[in-house]
């Protein structure tokens, strides 16, 4: 059975499903149909879509040849278990990473998870903001504990350099072509291939205008993706997905800016891992310590 030879491992808000369709779009490149199949993090507790290899293989069955074969599961990045999973069926993998900065990402995550209503409090769209500071201050969430710079060594440590990339949300936004024809080299496809179109930003963030719509839309596409879904043909499946996308995103408003005291707090919790990948990867990310 056929397995992927190239991984998007995170982190989660950083543009990875704007990153996969990109690639997606690629005529050498094959992504399987559910972008987040999560099997290296599956631990038996998660209730993740993909469980077992039967069915993580099965998600690779309409390959047919192409050079890249990929799957986009954002939990990848900071599970610590995932990349001897990930060694021990696929050890010759390349993987990409693509980073933001980490206060843009944590609130980002925390609009989704509101969206999503994941959070652990019922909160009004007046309460956003407070909810949010409330957390921050107590150093409360999941992405507050979440680290670049450990996780990337954790793979660096077993994985070649050379199978590694690592990516920048930044990039994706101010010079995406730029960025997917390095990846195509990456990934040993025509680099010269869909260069020059447009690129769509998707999974956009905001907050519902309507959160009962939002909600019955989310539901819809999770029974959707668990039933029917997996029985279309690709012709009938993109336009429906595009339809879902379509009405998701008329649904969304602009989400409040992040304020400069919640971010200044945040820059705070992630300062050191910010430094430690700076010397890392030498490569300048000043940015991400301005308030």
């Amino acid at each position: 059975m056929t397995m992927p030879n190239f991984l998007i491992i995170g982190a989660m808000k950083s543009g990875t499903t704007t990153l996969y369709d990109s690639l997606n779009a690629h005529p050498q490149i094959y992504m399987s149909r559910l972008k987040e199949p999560h099997f290296f993090s599956y631990d038996g507790t998660e209730n993740f879509p993909i469980t077992n290899l039967e069915d993580y293989q099965a998600l690779f069955r309409g390959v047919s040849n192409e050079t890249a074969i990929g799957e986009a599961s954002t939990t990848y990045l900071f599970n610590s278990k995932a990349p001897e999973r990930i060694r021990h069926y696929i050890p010759k993998a390349k993987l990409i990473a693509i980073l933001r900065d980490p206060a843009e990402r944590a609130y980002s995550l925390y609009l989704m998870r509101y969206r999503a209503n994941q959070l652990k409090t019922q909160i009004s769209d007046y309460e956003i903001l407070n909810y949010f500071a409330q957390l921050v201050h107590k150093k409360s969430g999941g992405t507050l504990n979440e680290r670049y710079c450990a996780s990337l060594k954790r793979y660096l440590s077993i994985f070649d350099q050379e199978q590694i990339k690592i990516c920048f949300y930044q990039d994706l936004k101010s010079d995406p072509n730029t960025l997917l024809q390095d990846i195509y080299k990456f990934l040993g496809v025509d680099e010269n291939l869909l260069i020059h179109k447009p690129i769509k930003r998707s999974n956009t963030g905001g907050i519902p205008s309507n959160k009962s719509l939002h909600t019955s839309l989310e539901n819809l596409k999770k029974s959707f993706n668990a039933t029917i879904g997996p029985l279309l043909p690709e012709s009938l499946f993109q336009p429906l997905e595009s339809i879902y996308t379509s009405l998701r995103n008329r649904n969304l408003v602009k989400a409040p800016p992040l304020p400069r005291e919640i971010r200044k707090q945040l820059i705070e919790i992630y300062r050191e891992d910010i430094l430690h990948l700076q010397d890392f990867l030498q490569r300048d990310f000043s940015k991400w310590l301005e308030c």
